[in-house]
């Protein structure tokens, strides 16, 4: 039987400060762009990725930039991971505190989701779940489907979307596109994905939503090889991993790391990064 082809992972980070409200509410927009690139390689299976410069840019204040805070937040860790069996530090964060925690997603509230699926390959809804459930298991995180959605993509996603969403942070927005709706897939790139950190009066950081985006037509034609439902299961991982925030790392065992040689899945750098992500505080503040 024939190889399947071997593809290739880039990644790009972008930075977004929007100032939220009156009060110093800062809402800074972190989008950590995991690039898949597909072209003609050598075995094994290589993901290139290379973080870029950032670009900051401010926006007028405006206080209803943010929606009441606290919402679904619970006293407490929604879920609780499992401790990696295997101990690692081949794991960095896309960004810290100043007191050098890593941000995260508040593990007290749950994380919602979206789906822009009106292209989607027969299948990908299954391996996008077993992506997801890995993700959820390894940080506590609690992942929540709220269906479909016909919002698109775009360079600087809002937040807050209150006519679209309700008061609430916009739900992680997990869109199947294509070059010409999203210019970031252009060329070999297969996906993109980030999320955005909130702070309030220069305090600690968190997540408050994302974006990932996945190539339609690339995807279909790796879905259709051998051993090709594997390597987009990877990606999938690695890029949530980048919106969870984790960033590249030296080690080539990791799936995290700029090239992915086999689609083993998450690595013991990878699962003590994303666990490490899970100690990030409750925000009823925000």
């Amino acid at each position: 039987m024939n190889r399947p082809k071997h593809r290739g992972v880039r990644a790009a980070t972008r930075s977004l400060l929007v100032v939220a409200s009156a009060v110093l509410a800062v809402v800074i927009g972190l989008f950590l762009h995991g690039n898949a690139r597909f072209k003609e390689l050598l075995p094994p299976f290589s993901a290139l990725a290379s973080p870029q410069p950032g670009i900051v840019q401010p926006s007028p204040p405006r206080a209803e930039n943010a929606p009441p805070p606290g919402r679904e937040e619970a006293d407490a860790p929604l879920g609780s991971p499992p401790a990696p069996a295997v101990a690692s530090d081949s794991y960095k964060f896309l960004a810290t505190n100043d007191d050098g925690t890593p941000v995260g997603y508040s593990p007290c509230r749950p994380l919602h989701y979206v789906v822009n699926s009106a292209t989607a390959p027969p299948g990908s809804d299954a391996l996008l779940s077993t992506a997801i459930e890995k993700i959820s298991t390894a940080t506590g995180i609690s992942f929540v489907n709220d269906g479909s959605t016909d919002e698109l993509p775009v360079p600087h996603r809002e937040p807050y979307q209150r006519a679209k969403y309700g008061d609430r942070w916009a739900p992680l927005l997990i869109s199947w596109t294509t070059p010409d709706v999203a210019p970031a897939l252009a060329g070999n790139v297969i996906g993109t994905g980030g999320s955005t950190m909130y702070s309030l009066n220069k305090g600690p950081k968190s997540y408050i939503t994302g974006s990932l985006e996945l190539d339609t037509p690339q995807i279909t034609e790796l879905l259709a090889e051998q051993g090709g439902k594997d390597y987009v299961l990877a990606v999938m991982q690695h890029e949530l991993g980048h919106v969870m925030g984790l960033d590249h790392v030296d080690d080539p065992v990791q799936l995290m790391y700029p090239e992915i040689g086999a689609p083993d899945g998450l690595a013991a750098g990878d699962l003590n990064g994303l666990y490490r992500l899970s100690s990030a505080p409750c925000r009823k503040d925000i």
